[in-house]
């Protein structure tokens, strides 16, 4: 294949590569720097908005989530119609590049896939945002079951917990679950429960609740929870379905009360 030969174009073929991985179209194009240039620009605005979001006030904090999907979702789309535009303006007179091979082109989507999996995907739902389902009653009424919440696990590595702050931790008996409670007590406080137990709740561990004790199994069956336990703050319900279908007042409700 010599870097002088002739050919066409297709602009179904840049569009399909578009949509496996943004940029792809371009790079089929030959243009293989913008076509870089939008996988990177696709990525970033991804991880760079939701980082961002995660410092808007609790009430906003849904908006910036969709706002963030909303500019990641247009790059990708313009990018597969720029593709397509430019293959198909192209016509016959397409010079063949070095990298216009099957082989090479695998090798960008792998590379980049990692990219957006590995790093966007995974890095986000690991150490910035992650949305959760909730599948039990023991938070209830304010948490109810069939709630989907946002978690913010930058939160305590920006500022200490606070009494009433809605948690998300691994759970002691069984590490491979995590459970959702409300912090009760911090270290170093003296608890006095309903049924007349005193706690006090030793250095790094805080204590936790569930807001319906009697479908709750929480810190007075395993005792307080690490610190380092703590997953993520809970901060806003962005969907909640239940049995007579969407709970639609329930869209958006901020969490967390001081204590």
């Amino acid at each position: 294949m010599q870097d002088n030969y002739k050919t066409e174009r297709k602009g179904w073929i840049a569009a399909v590569a578009g949509l496996t991985m943004p940029g792809m179209g371009q790079i089929y194009n030959g243009e293989l720097i913008k076509g870089l240039s939008i996988l990177t620009i696709y990525v970033m605005t991804f991880v760079t908005g939701l980082s961002l979001t995660v410092h808007l006030p609790d009430k906003y904090l849904m908006f910036g989530v969709f706002l963030t999907l909303a500019a990641t979702m247009a790059v990708y789309v313009i990018s597969i119609s720029e593709a397509y535009r430019k293959s198909a303006g192209t016509g016959a007179g397409y010079s063949l590049k070095q990298y216009n091979r099957w082989y090479i082109y695998v090798a960008i989507w792998m590379i980049g896939s990692l990219l957006v999996t590995g790093f966007a995907y995974s890095h986000t739902r690991e150490n910035v945002i992650q949305l959760f389902k909730i599948p039990a009653e023991g938070m209830q009424p304010e948490i109810m079951k069939g709630d989907r919440v946002i978690a913010d696990k930058t939160a305590y590595k920006r500022m200490p917990p606070h009494k009433g702050d809605i948690v998300i931790f691994v759970y002691p008996d069984d590490r491979s679950k995590y459970f959702i409670r409300r912090i009760a007590g911090l270290p170093g406080d003296n608890m006095q429960l309903a049924d007349g137990k005193q706690y006090t709740v030793p250095h790094g561990m805080v204590f936790v609740l569930g807001d319906d004790p009697g479908k709750s199994v929480d810190s007075r069956t395993f005792g307080p929870v690490s610190l380092r336990d703590m997953i993520a703050k809970v901060r806003q319900i962005y969907y909640s379905v239940g049995p007579d279908g969407v709970r639609w007042n329930r869209i958006g409700l901020t969490l967390n009360r001081p204590q």
